[in-house]
Order: C-alpha cells, then sequence, then structure tokens
C-alpha cells in the first residue's frame, strides 16, 4: 500500500512537469533537472532496501563474515564425513551461521523445499519447542537422554550435534541414526498426507515409511535386517556419495539425504538401480546380499542435454567462424 502511495506521488509530479514543459511555463533544462532530481528520490530508498552500510564491507570482513565459536571449534574436531547439527542459539531457519561452518537442520533459502518446509511445520518445530523445554527446566542427564531418544525426526535427519551455547562444547545426540541404516519394517501408505502423519508412529531407526507408488521397486523384499548387517558413508560431495554395505540377506536401506528424483541417481556396484521415497523426505534403496558399494550421483537430464546443446552450438560457431575466415582468405587469394 505504502508504495502505491509512493508510485501515485511520483506519477502526478512527473505528469505535473510533463504538463508545465508542454504549456511553455518552464524551460527545458529546468524540467529535465527536475524530472532527474525525481528519479533519484525515487531510487534512493528503492535501492537502500537491497543494498544498505552492510554490504560495503572489507574484504576481511567479507571473506569471513563468522568466526568459530568453542562449539564450532569442537564440533569441526569431528572426522565423520556427514552428519547435521542443530543450532538453537540463532533463529534456526532464518541465519545462516550454522551451514557456514557445518552442514545444517536450519538455514534460510527462499526457494525452500516444499516437503522439507512441511516437515519442519509438522515436526521439527515441535521436537526443537520440546528439547528445549527440557534444557530450560534444570534437567538431568537421563531426562535429556530420554528428550533425544523420542526426536525421531531430528535423529532420523543424523542431528549429532546441538548448539545450546555457543561458548560451551556442544550436545552430542547419540540416538542420531547416521548416515544409513538397515530397517526390520515397511509400513506402506496410500499417499503424502498418510506418510507424513506415519512418522509419528514409527520408530524410523526400524521401519520405513513408504508410498505405495514405490511398491514395485521394492516387489519380493522381505526386510529382515541380520545383526551383522553393516551400512556406512565413505566419501561425501554434494553431488557424490559413497556408500560401503555387508549383508548376508537383501535389505532396504534407508539414507539420511533428501529424494529428489530429478537428478539424484543411485547406483549399486556401478550399475543403475531403482531408488524411493520413505519417511517422506529420505531416500531408500534395496540392496542385495553380499558385499557392494552403493552410490548417490547427482546427474540431472537436463543439465547433460543442456551440456550437449551447449558443445554442439560451439561446434557450430567454430565451423562457421573457420568457414568464414576461409572464405575470406580464398577471396583474397583469387585477388592476389
Amino acid at each position: 500500500r505504502q508504495d502505491a502511495f509512493r508510485s501515485f506521488f511520483f506519477i502526478a509530479v512527473t505528469f505535473l512537469l510533463g504538463w508545465l514543459f508542454v504549456k511553455s511555463k518552464i524551460k527545458a533544462h529546468i524540467a529535465v533537472t527536475a524530472l532527474a532530481t525525481l528519479i533519484l528520490v525515487d531510487m534512493w530508498p528503492v535501492n537502500k532496501r537491497y543494498l544498505d552500510e552492510s554490504d560495503f564491507v572489507s574484504k576481511k570482513e567479507a571473506s569471513e563474515p563468522y568466526l568459530a565459536n568453542q562449539a564450532d571449534q569442537f564440533i569441526l574436531q569431528d572426522t565423520d564425513p556427514n552428519f547435521r547439527v542443530l543450532d538453537l542459539t540463532v533463529s534456526t531457519f532464518n541465519s545462516s551461521r550454522a551451514s557456514y561452518f557445518h552442514k545444517s537442520i536450519g538455514g534460510y533459502h527462499g526457494a525452500k523445499m516444499q516437503r522439507y518446509q512441511e516437515l519442519i511445520d509438522f515436526y521439527i518445530t515441535k521436537e526443537m519447542q520440546q528439547l528445549i523445554r527440557t534444557l530450560q527446566s534444570s534437567p538431568s542427564d537421563s531426562s535429556i537422554r530420554n528428550t533425544l531418544n523420542d526426536l525421531e525426526v531430528l535423529n532420523m535427519l543424523n542431528t549429532k550435534y546441538v548448539i545450546i551455547n555457543p561458548e560451551t562444547p556442544p550436545l552430542a545426540n547419540p540416538n542420531a541414526l547416521g548416515n544409513a541404516w538397515f530397517v526390520d519394517n515397511i509400513t506402506w501408505v496410500d499417499n503424502a498426507d498418510m506418510e507424513i502423519a506415519a512418522l509419528e508412529q514409527v520408530n524410523p531407526g526400524e521401519t520405513s515409511v513408504v508410498d505405495e507408488r514405490f511398491r514395485g521397486v521394492l516387489e519380493g523384499i522381505n526386510p529382515m535386517e541380520s545383526p551383522e548387517a553393516e551400512i556406512e558413508l565413505t566419501s561425501y560431495a554434494p553431488n557424490h556419495l559413497t556408500y560401503k554395505s555387508s549383508s548376508s540377506t537383501d535389505e532396504v536401506a534407508v539414507f539420511s539425504e533428501i529424494y529428489y528424483s530429478k537428478g539424484w541417481q543411485a547406483f549399486i556396484d556401478g550399475e543403475p538401480v531403482p531408488h524411493f521415497r520413505t519417511n517422506y523426505v529420505l531416500r531408500g534403496v534395496k540392496v542385495p546380499a553380499g558385499d557392494h558399494t552403493i552410490e548417490f550421483r547427482f546427474e540431472p537430464a537436463t543439465y547433460s542435454r543442456g551440456e550437449n546443446i551447449a558443445l554442439a552450438s560451439s561446434i557450430l560457431l567454430l565451423l562457421l567462424i573457420i568457414g568464414s575466415l576461409g572464405k575470406e582468405f580464398y577471396a583474397f587469394i583469387k585477388k592476389e
């Protein structure tokens, strides 16, 4: 509403300047100067919304926007290739501080995935509040352990550390389920609403909640985690994750990574295999018995297609340039 009134004011003044100039009430240089001033007055406060004093900082401040506190330094000593951190000392979903140092449960992005936002609204915020209430009630070690054990969604997201004070070591969460695990059961649901609701009724460390649309991917599997079955993350990159698995029977593995079918591809021993969505946001794969290497690679078809088009266009442009130069050279030789 304020911007609408601002626009009305500037349009009216601009119209008045135009009318005065057309009626020869003011000279051209006065009209141009007044119009330029009006444009400056209009643009200045709007631009200040996007660029202010905080955007003009030293190179050092720009390259090091945050300094690691004691909690950060403690976490950075962990050699685990991948885990997540929940920072309760900031606005968890509006601050980028934790994400600067760690893989964070929170952080901010204007285009957040809808499914993850729904997970925040349904469970993560409530579990954070549950943990905060426990921490504020002069808790004992046992009450903290019990609360951490109850945080099913944060645990399946592999929340290994919780920062509760920047100047003290973080709270370690022994109940984080890790980067990947095998499950004993599958709970089938008919749609997304039932899938997210079912998370409140299951232990994600033992049960995988799967939409009926993925039943074909898991056909013939009867999950029953064998005691000796193991799976672990061996290397991590944002677009390529590698796991090692070992089991005496076919298993269903759940991976603590966001399911996004428009790019992520699963491979077992180098061969592509289908994967499925589980627990509303995570990935799952049917893993055959034996020792295997499991990979997830981000290989969107649109990117490959765009690369091929760009390559073909570059080759065509190069040929046109060579052809043009050849034609000019031939014309020059013929002229001589």
